[in-house]
C-alpha cells in the first residue's frame, strides 16, 4: 500500500504537479510533473555514504556507486545503462558524500520508463 504524504505548498505561478508519498518499504518519493518539459529525470538518494565504510575497506561506498554502471542482473551488458541514456538524449551521474550516495539521470520523455527500469 502506498501512503500519501503531506500537501506540497507551491506558488500560484507554478504549473507543475507534485505528489509526495511513501512506498511500503518506507522509501519516500516525490514526483514532479511538468507538461512543458522536453526531458524527464529521476534521482535516488541512498542514506549510506563513505562515513560508513569499514576501516578495512575505505572507499567501499564509492566503489559500490560505480557498480550500478557496470551492469545488473536484468541488464547484464557492461555500460548498457550509459548507452541507453546516450541514445535517448540523456546522461547519468552519481556522487558519494559522507552520509549519502546519489544517482541521477535525464533522458527524452519517451525513454524515461526504460531508463527508470535500468536505474531500478
Amino acid at each position: 500500500m502506498i501512503t500519501d504524504g503531506p500537501q506540497i505548498i507551491k506558488s500560484d505561478l507554478d504549473q507543475r504537479d507534485y505528489k509526495l508519498f511513501s512506498l511500503p518499504n518506507k522509501m519516500r518519493c516525490l514526483l514532479i510533473s511538468d507538461k512543458e518539459a522536453d526531458k524527464s529525470a529521476a534521482a535516488i538518494d541512498v542514506h549510506v555514504g563513505s562515513a560508513l565504510d569499514p576501516r578495512t575497506h575505505y572507499g567501499a561506498a564509492h566503489f559500490l556507486e560505480h557498480m550500478l554502471f557496470q551492469g545488473t542482473e536484468k541488464y547484464p551488458r557492461e555500460n548498457e545503462y550509459d548507452e541507453y541514456l546516450s541514445k535517448n538524449g540523456g546522461y547519468n551521474n552519481a556522487f558519494t558524500s559522507l552520509e549519502d550516495t546519489n544517482y541521477h539521470f535525464d533522458c527524452s520523455n519517451e525513454a524515461f520508463e526504460g531508463a527508470l527500469d535500468r536505474l531500478a
